[in-house]
């Protein structure tokens, strides 16, 4: 009995010292989460006078619709991130850590669509949740930044769902961009998706890995249809999986990583739980509501042409959106200039995993600096 009640004792004992840790790491995490955009600052700590660092929850087209604008100086060229998912936004913070940000040469606005990020609330109903709203809003936004900035045009960049969704944009209204960017072309998810299904097939079965084969020959070949198991969207969703497991985005996300995060004061303590524990697929509705909208997207029947200059970066083993079907639809558009930049090695995240040729290729090609 004695030696239960000391095991007993220290187990208390450990149990008050991991409490004890967890609330002074919650209360550090909450002392760091003003909420407002760590500002860019000289050498002397101050605050640098042309520098732009904020947040807001900005109505578009009556959608309350998350804008972080940040840049070292206004005078720069504007950028406008269209993020991928559907219903994947990316957090600003993360292309400071990974050494992509580009707010030294452009003021840029990371926009959070309808349906998905932090302005999103229960009151904006599903049926608004369509790629021809999530359009006209980033062309009232890409306005909105053109006369905020006074500027003639803007740039704009696409990534994986996003390369759709901006390439309806510049087609719609291409006297707002200077030129179209786009990271991971989804030109055709439905062809894309087919090769997809196929790679991860072949390295299921090169690895024996009979888990994923089973799961791959449940949710059938594609176009996904729902069965007993599975919605069209589970079906994606493991598919994804899959392809990840044999070809994952190289992010080194260490306790530095992730502590940085944490710590940085452009969030609000609760919004860094929401957004940054919350998986994207299982938080915001767009992800659920756009999934079939994507499955039938087609730049290749929609827009053989673009009337801007054209820069494409893609990984070659990339398989969200396959390189040859990416490749494809470049060779066949249209468009005043266009080049091709191939990343050896390079998945779905060419950004994150060659942040440095990413940012020369801005540098040194689309701004000719």
């Amino acid at each position: 009995m004695k030696i239960l009640k000391k095991i007993g004792k220290w187990f208390l004992i450990l149990l008050g010292a991991i409490v004890a840790f967890i609330l002074v790491v919650l209360l550090i995490i909450r002392i760091n989460s003003s909420g407002n955009e760590e500002p860019f600052l000289d050498e002397n700590g101050n605050v640098l006078p042309n520098s732009i660092a904020m947040h807001e929850d900005m109505t578009i087209n009556g959608v309350p619709q998350r804008i972080t604008i940040r840049g070292k100086d206004k005078n720069n060229p504007v950028l406008l991130i269209v993020h991928g998912g559907p219903g994947a936004p990316i957090l600003p913070v993360i292309y400071k850590l990974t050494r992509t940000d580009l707010e030294d040469i452009f003021t840029v606005c990371y926009w959070e669509q309808r349906g998905s990020g932090l302005a999103f609330n229960d009151s904006i109903p599903d049926s608004s949740i369509t790629l021809s709203h999530i359009v006209d809003d980033g062309l009232e936004l890409s306005n909105h930044l053109k006369k905020t900035f006074k500027k003639d045009k803007i740039y704009i960049e696409g990534l994986s769902w996003g390369t759709a969704v901006a390439a309806y944009m510049v087609q719609k209204q291409p006297e707002l961009y200077h030129a179209y960017i786009g990271s991971g072309l989804m030109a055709n998810l439905s062809l894309s998706e087919e090769l997809s299904y196929e790679f991860a097939m072949s390295e299921s079965q090169k690895h024996n890995d009979t888990i994923s084969i089973n799961q791959l020959k449940q949710i059938g070949r594609p176009p996904y249809v729902k069965n007993s198991k599975n919605s069209v969207t589970e079906a994606f969703e493991i598919e994804r999986k899959i392809v990840m497991k044999y070809a994952p985005i190289k992010l080194k996300t260490g306790f530095n990583f992730i502590k940085s995060m944490f710590l940085d004061n452009g969030l609000t303590f609760r919004e860094k739980f929401t957004d940054m524990i919350n998986s994207p697929e299982s938080y915001y509705p767009a992800a659920k509501i756009l999934q079939p909208t994507a499955i039938n997207m087609n730049l290749m029947r929609d827009i053989p042409e673009l009337k801007v200059p054209v820069y494409i970066l893609q990984g070659d083993n990339d398989h969200f959106t396959e390189t040859s079907v990416a490749k494809a639809y470049f060779d066949s558009l249209i468009a005043p200039s266009k080049k091709w930049f191939l990343f050896e090695n390079g998945t779905h995240g060419v950004q994150v995993e060659y942040s440095e040729k990413y940012r020369s290729i801005y540098i040194n090609e689309i701004l000719g600096k």
